[in-house]
């Protein structure tokens, strides 16, 4: 298999203010990412410091040889657009990975197989990364598989986007599992959808348009002199004895503050990560009448609306967020997350 890295050839550079964002935002989802889909593996996953590169488009395909899953990936931002990823695995790795043998079946059992269990375990992960996102940022951004394919890029190529550009940004994840040798994941996304996913992630990051009034020359050494539009209307409250008269209703009328934006609030985020919520792991449900409820006792038996094996949900605050399987750890009951739910019917649970 060839060599899986991306050669630049010096054409196109991040700047310093991109690179330091993309980083910012790798780091911040990388260990929760990891620990997710470890879970899901039951694997202990490690990854060294990514590297990002950029490349002609036109020149990407040709780093790519062999055998290698190619997963299509989607990022839709807020205002409805979406930006087109691919996300490449080499086979042997992807085998060891997701623990789909080759010589389970034949090779078409063994590829759909293969397939099929990448295509489950990524979605779960795109969904976590979408919750992990909305709740620790003011973005809405919405991750997604569209396709998951396991092809020879020696006698087919690479296919990159037409809507990925001129430019592609390789971003290199070294992956481990269980200690074991290194696998590259290679990320590839368009160079000109980079700065709408940095903005998306960090709104409060474009300057606000300066106000006219703001432009305006000074004298040097003259104070600034507020204006009376800019400072709310006090009046000063009465004293002393007050003549006893009729009281006049009239409607309030309050003088308007400006307020912080939304991405600044969030940006405190790190203030309320203490606090502590109450979680649930709900067997199931059921109702009964008042007369049955009368008629419970010592043996009773009580039937829930779920069958034996089924995921068991876990509420947070009593909102669902995720079903598990129930497990035992150290003589205590625990719960394993196999799945986290949708961040739109998460909103929608009560």
């Amino acid at each position: 298999m060839a060599d899986k890295a991306v050669a630049t050839g010096g054409i196109g550079r991040l700047t310093a203010e991109q690179a330091s964002k993309l980083v910012e935002f790798v780091k911040g989802l990388q260990q929760s990412a990891l620990e997710a889909l470890g879970t899901t593996l039951d694997k202990k996953l490690e990854m060294d410091a990514a590297s990002c590169e950029v490349a002609a488009a036109s020149a990407v395909p040709g780093a790519f040889s062999g055998m290698f899953v190619v997963i299509d990936t989607t990022t839709s931002l807020e205002d409805g657009s979406s930006l087109p990823a691919l996300l490449l695995i080499g086979e042997d790795e992807a085998s060891a990975l997701f623990n789909i043998s080759p010589d389970d079946g034949g090779e078409d059992e063994y590829k759909s197989k293969l397939e099929q269990k990448i295509q489950e375990d990524v979605t779960d992960l795109t969904d976590f990364l979408t919750l992990s996102v909305s709740v620790n940022s003011s973005a809405q951004l919405q991750f997604g598989v569209s396709k998951v394919e396991l092809r020879n890029l020696a006698m087919t190529p690479l296919e990159i986007p037409a809507e990925m550009g001129q430019e592609v940004l390789a971003l290199h994840m070294p992956l481990t599992a269980d200690g074991g040798p290194g696998m590259d994941v290679a990320y590839l996304m368009s160079v000109d959808a980079l700065d709408r996913l940095l903005a998306a992630i960090d709104p409060t990051a474009t300057p606000a348009a300066p106000s006219k009034n703001a432009s305006a020359a000074k004298a040097p050494g003259a104070p600034q002199a507020a204006s009376a539009a800019d400072q709310p209307t006090l009046t000063p409250l009465p004293t002393g004895p007050q003549e006893q008269r009729d009281a006049v209703v009239r409607p309030a009328q309050f003088t308007s503050f400006p307020t912080q934006g939304e991405g600044a609030a969030m940006a405190n985020i790190d203030l309320i990560l203490d606090v502590q919520l109450r979680v649930t792991v709900e067997l199931g449900r059921k109702l009964m009448s008042v007369r049955d409820i009368l008629a419970l006792g010592p043996g009773s038996v009580v039937e829930l609306d779920k069958v034996a094996g089924e995921p068991v949900d876990v509420l947070v605050n009593d909102r669902l967020i995720a079903t598990g399987e129930v497990v035992v750890a150290d003589d205590n009951f625990g719960v394993r997350i196999t799945d986290i739910v949708n961040p739109a019917k998460r909103l929608s649970s009560r």
